[in-house]
C-alpha cells in the first residue's frame, strides 16, 4: 500500500472556496462598519456646523431681524459654512476648508438657513440626512 502524504486537488479547492466565502463575508461587514462610521462622523460634523451657525446668528442678530427673506414663514438669513469659517465661528479642518468625512470633499459651499421662530434661532441645512 502506498503512503498518502498530501492533500488531493479537490481538498485544496474546497479549502480555498471556504476561505473565499469567509473573506467575502468579513470584508462586506468591514465596509458596512466603515460606512456607518463615516455617516456618524458626518452627522457629528453637521451638529458642529449647526452650533456654529447659532453662534453666528447671535453675533448677527440685527441682520436676521431686519432680513427681508423668509423660510417657512419666518424671517431668515442664508449663509454658507465658509461664512462661519471667515467669521471665526467654525474652525476649518484643513487650511480654510471644512471637510466632509465621507469623501473629504469641501463643505464650505453648503448653504444654511438661519430663521427666527418664537424668538429662537433654528438652522436648516441642505441635504441633512441625519
Amino acid at each position: 500500500m502506498k503512503n498518502k502524504k498530501g492533500f488531493t486537488l479537490i481538498e485544496l479547492l474546497c479549502v480555498i472556496a471556504i476561505l473565499a466565502v469567509v473573506t467575502t463575508i468579513a470584508s462586506a461587514s468591514v465596509v458596512n462598519l466603515s460606512n456607518k462610521s463615516k455617516n456618524n462622523l458626518y452627522c457629528a460634523k453637521l451638529e458642529m456646523i449647526e452650533s456654529a451657525a447659532k453662534g453666528y446668528a447671535i453675533n448677527h442678530e440685527y441682520e436676521l431681524n431686519k432680513s427681508a427673506s423668509f423660510y417657512e414663514g419666518y424671517k431668515s438669513l442664508k449663509i454658507t459654512v465658509n461664512d462661519l469659517v471667515e467669521n471665526g465661528n467654525l474652525s476649518p479642518d484643513k487650511e480654510d476648508t471644512v471637510l466632509n468625512p465621507k469623501d473629504n470633499s469641501s463643505l464650505n459651499n453648503l448653504e444654511l438657513i438661519l430663521y427666527l421662530k418664537n424668538n429662537q434661532v433654528y438652522v436648516a441645512i441642505d441635504n441633512n440626512i441625519c
